[in-house]
């Protein structure tokens, strides 16, 4: 036969026969891709013309538009709370006690009242027989310039988290 006489002849079908191989497997690859990437494509465009895909990113934009601006104006919003939540009283102690040696019960009273800084106010109500006395001393980053009381003193600690609410009861 020619092919076998030939051996130049023969090397080149070879040749030419795992080209022509590769060739077809590479295509048969591509087109599967292709097939896939089709497919995916088919899902995406469905139901949409290519107006409507671009009114839909223009509205998608809008909204994203409208999210940031709405997010500045409630950072801003959290800012302004956080301003305010600083000046308002935050911490409490209360302390519970007898003014002077009552058989009717703990009816006096001694209330702490502290921002964010430690100042704020304590509140005493001394209750009587017949009558109620108030005192209100000012607090300042967590003392005071008028001498507090014992139990005006445990209502402060209290607040300031330096004594357990729940000691000496």
């Amino acid at each position: 036969m020619i092919l076998f006489d030939n051996p130049v002849l023969f090397i080149i079908i070879i040749m030419l026969t795992a080209v022509t191989i590769i060739a077809i497997s590479f295509s048969v690859v591509a087109i599967a891709k292709y097939s896939e990437l089709n497919k995916k494509y088919e899902i995406f465009m469905s139901g949409r013309d290519a107006e409507t895909l671009e009114e839909y990113f223009i509205d998608l934009q809008k909204d994203i538009d409208h999210l940031v601006e709405d997010n500045k104006k409630n950072k801003e919003s959290i800012r302004k709370l956080n301003r305010i939540t600083k000046r308002s009283f935050q911490k409490m102690g209360f302390y519970k006690y007898d003014a002077f040696e009552e058989k009717t019960g703990k009816r006096s009273f001694a209330l702490a009242l502290l921002d964010f800084t430690n100042t704020g106010l304590v509140i005493t109500s001394q209750s009587l027989g017949d009558g109620t006395i108030i005192f209100i001393k000012e607090v300042d980053a967590g003392t005071t310039n008028t001498k507090l009381g014992p139990e005006e003193e445990k209502a402060l600690e209290i607040a300031l988290g330096q004594r357990d609410k729940y000691e000496d009861r």
